[in-house]
C-alpha cells in the first residue's frame, strides 16, 4: 500500500488486491488482476464483470475518468476471458451485484488475449450438453465456480469435524476384487492376468483399519455402473466414508447427525452471503433429526398419495423407493430424516440383521429436503457364522473375502459406518438442481468427455 498526494487529496493506493477484499478498501485506489466474464454497454458506460480466484466484481468504464482515452474504443470491444489488470477506485453502491461495491476504472491493461470466437463456442445460456462439452471453459462462470469453491469449503469443514473427533484418515485401494453394493453396478477391468473392478465403496477396507487405528475415514472416488439418468446420480462420485469401533446402530445415526449439523452450521456462519443467494433459510433443525421406520414410510407414501414412478398400485413392504417419490416424501416431511430398519433383502451381506426381526436390518438412510438420500449407513455384522450365512444368502463366493471374514474370526468388535456422497451434500447445501454442477468433470451415463 502506498500513499500519494493528488490535487491536495490524500489517495490510498492498494496494489494486487483480491476481489474478495475490495469491501475493505472503499474510496481507495486499487489494482486487481482477473478475467472478463461478461461485458455490456449502457449509453456512454461499459460494465465489466471481472473474475479472479476469490470471486467476481462489477467494474464501470467512464470515458471522462479513464486515463488513456485513445485506447478506450478498443477496450470496449475486448472479448470474454481476456486477462486484464485494472486500476480503479472502489465505490460503495448498494445496487452493485457483488459485495455492495464496484470499481470505477481508471486504467486497464491487457495481460492475456482471448479469441473473439468464444461466442460461437458456448454461452452461459447454452444447452446443458454444450456446457458439459465445454466444461473446461464453462466452469469459469459465476454459478459453477461458486458451487465448486463451496464444495472445497464443505470438504474442509468435514475434515475439520473428523479431526476434532480424533479420526484417522486412511487411503484404501480403488482397484479391488470384491463387490460391496451388488455385482450389477461393477466396472470390470483386467489387472494383468486377473479380474478386478473399480471400487464401489472403500467400506470393507476401512473396517480392517479400526482394529489398529480406531475410528477411521477416507475421501476417495467410488464407481457405480448404474444406468440412471436422475438428477442425483453419477457413475464416479466422491465418497466420504467412516467406520467406527464400539459404535452401535443408534451411535452411528447420532454421529451422522452431528457431522451434518456441524458442516451446515460452519458453512452458513462463514459464508452467509453465498448461502443467502443460493439456499436462503438453510439451517439444521433445533431438534434431533426425525427417525422414520421403513414400514411407516411405506404407510406414509400411501397415506399422502405419493405414487410410484411407474404409477402402478399401492406401495407394499419390500418396495424400493426411487428418487422421485423419495423426494416428494422428504419435501412433505420438511426436515432431515433417517429412514430406518430396511428389509433384509434390500441390503448387502455386511449389514447387521435386526435381533428383534430377522427380516429387517439395522440400517438407515439420511434423506434431506429438496434432494433425498445423501448418506447410507448401518451397523455391520460382527458375528462370523452370521456373516458367512450372509455370503451364502447372496450367492457370493467367499474366496475373495477370506481376509474380510478374518475380521470376525480374530477379535471381532461391534462397529458401524456410513458413506456420504460429497456431490449430494453440496447439492443440498447449495440447493443445486442437478448433481452434474457439483463436480469438476461429471461422469454420467453417456458422459465421459472431456
Amino acid at each position: 500500500m502506498v500513499e500519494k498526494g493528488k490535487n491536495k487529496e490524500l489517495i490510498i493506493m492498494v496494489d494486487s488486491c483480491l476481489i474478495r477484499d475490495l469491501p475493505k478498501h472503499i474510496d481507495k485506489e486499487v489494482t486487481i488482476k482477473g478475467w472478463i466474464g461478461f461485458s455490456r454497454k449502457q449509453g456512454s458506460l461499459t460494465f465489466y464483470v471481472i473474475r479472479d480466484s476469490s470471486g467476481f466484481i462489477q467494474c464501470v468504464l467512464k470515458k471522462n475518468v479513464f486515463e488513456d482515452k485513445d485506447k478506450i474504443d478498443a477496450i470496449k470491444e475486448l472479448p470474454r476471458e481476456t486477462l486484464v489488470k485494472i486500476k480503479g477506485k472502489v465505490r460503495s453502491d448498494e445496487r452493485a451485484p457483488y459485495f455492495g461495491v464496484e470499481i470505477q476504472i481508471l486504467a486497464l491493461h491487457v495481460l492475456g488475449t482471448s479469441s473473439t470466437d468464444i461466442e460461437s463456442e458456448y454461452r452461459h445460456d447454452s444447452t446443458p450438453q454444450v456446457l458439459l462439452d465445454k466444461r473446461h471453459l464453462a466452469m469459469r462462470a459465476e454459478g459453477i465456480s461458486t458451487i465448486l469453491r463451496m464444495r472445497g469449503h464443505v470438504l474442509s469443514e468435514l475434515r475439520a469435524f473428523f479431526d476434532q473427533e480424533e479420526f484417522v484418515e486412511v487411503t484404501p485401494p480403488t482397484l479391488v476384487q470384491t463387490q460391496v453394493e451388488g455385482g450389477s453396478t461393477l466396472f470390470p477391468l483386467k489387472y494383468f492376468e486377473e479380474e478386478a473392478y473399480l471400487t464401489q465403496s472403500s467400506q470393507l477396507y476401512l473396517e480392517t483399519a479400526i482394529f489398529s487405528l480406531g475410528n477411521v475415514f477416507c475421501c476417495l472416488p467410488s464407481f457405480r455402473a448404474e444406468k440412471s439418468r436422475t438428477r442425483r446420480h453419477l457413475t464416479e462420485f466422491t465418497h466420504f466414508e467412516a467406520e467406527m469401533a464400539f459404535f452401535d446402530y443408534e451411535d452411528n445415526m447420532s454421529f451422522q447427525e452431528r457431522m451434518i449439523r456441524y458442516t451446515v452450521d460452519q458453512i452458513t456462519t462463514k459464508y452467509p452471503e453465498v448461502i443467502e443467494k443460493y439456499h436462503p433459510g438453510l439451517k439444521s433443525p433445533d431438534k434431533p433429526y426425525l427417525r422414520l421406520d421403513y414400514a411407516d414410510m411405506i404407510d406414509k407414501l400411501n397415506e399422502w398419495g405419493i405414487a410410484k414412478e411407474e404409477g402402478t398400485g399401492e406401495w407394499v413392504f419390500g418396495d424400493d423407493v426411487t428418487e422421485k417419490p423419495e423426494r416428494a416424501l422428504i419435501d412433505k416431511i420438511g426436515v432431515p430424516t433417517f429412514i430406518t430398519r430396511f428389509p433384509r433383502k434390500m441390503k448387502p451381506f455386511y449389514v447387521k440383521i435386526d435381533p428383534n426381526d430377522p427380516e429387517r436390518t439395522l440400517s438407515s438412510d439420511l434423506i434431506v429436503p429438496g434432494l433425498g438420500e445423501i448418506i447410507g449407513g448401518s451397523q455391520r455384522e460382527d458375528d462370523y457364522e452370521t456373516l458367512l450365512n450372509g455370503f451364502k444368502h447372496e450367492g457370493l463366493d467367499i474366496k475373495p473375502y477370506q481376509w474380510y471374514l478374518d475380521l470376525r474370526k480374530y477379535g471381532s468388535v461391534v462397529h458401524s459406518g456410513f458413506g456420504l456422497g460429497i456431490e449430494r451434500l453440496v447439492q443440498y447445501v447449495m440447493n443445486v438442481e442437478h448433481i452434474r454442477d457439483t463436480c469438476l468433470y461429471p461422469r454420467m451415463l453417456n458422459r465421459i468427455y472431456p
